[in-house]
């Protein structure tokens, strides 16, 4: 059976509105009689659920932490791939969170990130790619306690919204919207976006 537009991923800094619009997407493709499997990274997985604590509480290194999101990854995309074989699977982050977060972030070699996500989903890529793109200023006002990974500052967050104008420019599918706009209207976007395909 094809993935061909199946594997859907919503992208963005913290707060950006993403898991919202993640699962309004899944009530819409219920809505038209799709199975829906809805999954999010890090922790999509029983046994991934511990990486995501340690990653979201733990002042780790940049390269620790790349290898337990890359340790994340190779697990959860073996669980994408089998419910691929029969629902859409929406997801609230994906590899393209690392190339933002660790390669420009955290500035480690961009170079081998990409070479280990490909290695570690098995040249898996997501059909599409929704990025909410917000002022930092709007992160900062919609985050009240924030984690390990949110509390890095300003200047990686801009480093950080760099990546994913890149990620935007070098693969297919990608889009970003202007997350600051009401949530019904960045969802009929959304839907434009997906009735385009």
């Amino acid at each position: 059976m094809s993935y061909s537009n199946k594997y859907i991923v919503f992208e963005g800094i913290d707060a950006c509105g993403k898991s919202t619009q993640a699962k309004l997407f899944c009530e819409f493709l219920k809505e038209q009689s799709m199975d829906v499997y809805f999954t999010k990274e890090p922790g999509g997985t029983d046994e991934t659920k511990i990486i995501r604590d340690i990653l979201l509480n733990k002042h780790l290194t940049p390269k620790a932490s790349l290898f337990l999101f890359l340790a994340d990854r190779a697990i959860h995309s073996e669980l994408i791939k089998d419910k691929l074989k029969k629902s859409f699977v929406v997801s609230d982050r994906s590899m393209f969170s690392t190339i933002a977060y660790q390669g420009f972030g955290d500035g480690l070699d961009l170079d081998f990130i990409e070479y280990a996500n490909s290695f570690a989903t098995g040249s898996m890529l997501p059909n599409l790619t929704i990025i909410l793109d917000i002022t930092l200023e709007t992160m900062n006002r919609r985050l009240k306690n924030k984690d390990v990974m949110e509390s890095k500052g300003e200047d990686f967050f801009k480093r950080v919204k760099d990546g994913y104008r890149y990620v935007a420019d070098k693969y297919e599918n990608v889009y970003i919207l202007n997350g600051e706009k009401h949530i019904d209207e960045i969802f009929q976007e959304v839907i434009e976006i997906w009735k385009s395909l």
